[in-house]
């Protein structure tokens, strides 16, 4: 059975699991296996997720998606950023957002529940929630050679814009991310 919920401080560990999970298997082919495959890499989400302030992320919102009872996976969403800086959890500035749009942050399944409906049942949420909060469209930054998870947001309803930004997750080299919209 597949249910969505709000993320709560408990969490923490099975959210870090598919962030690194979903890079590790995910982005194989786009950062350095050196990077991937360290204990810091790890480490290093791991901290971030358990120190999430939990109860302070103003107008945003954390959803996990659970596939049997156990967290696989994870979406974060609220106003567009202004500019979209941001780090490898889809963490930005959150502080000038522009109002008018909504925005997935990030967006990560565990592989083990890749195919299973997690991820629709995800990002039906995530829509529901922005709709919810009276945003009408929304955008995300998926990395363009990630041909995967594009062809599922395609799939949910979304498009790519033609806007291109360069990200470069702790020192890895830069790498291209596109810009995608939905109309919720």
């Amino acid at each position: 059975m597949i249910e969505v919920r709000v993320a709560q401080p408990d969490d923490a560990d099975a959210i870090a699991a598919a962030h690194i999970e979903g890079w590790r298997v995910g982005y194989r082919h786009v950062f350095p296996t050196e990077f991937l495959d360290a204990d810091e890499f790890a480490t290093s989400r791991l901290d971030r997720w358990r120190g999430w302030t939990w109860n302070s992320r103003g107008d945003s919102q954390l959803f996990v998606v659970l596939r049997g009872g156990r967290v696989v996976g994870f979406g974060h969403v609220g106003p567009a950023r202004v500019e979209p800086v941001c780090d490898e959890s889809g963490n930005g500035s959150a502080a000038e957002t522009t109002g008018a749009k909504g925005e997935i942050y990030g967006f990560y399944v565990h592989p083990e529940a890749w195919g299973c409906g997690a991820a629709s049942a995800l990002i039906a949420r995530c829509h529901e929630y922005l709709r919810d909060e009276g945003f009408n469209e929304a955008v995300l930054w998926v990395l363009r050679d990630n041909p995967r998870a594009r062809v599922f947001y395609e799939k949910a309803g979304w498009f790519a814009t033609g806007r291109e930004m360069m990200f470069e997750p702790q020192n890895t080299g830069p790498v291209p991310e596109v810009e995608y919209t939905v109309h919720l």
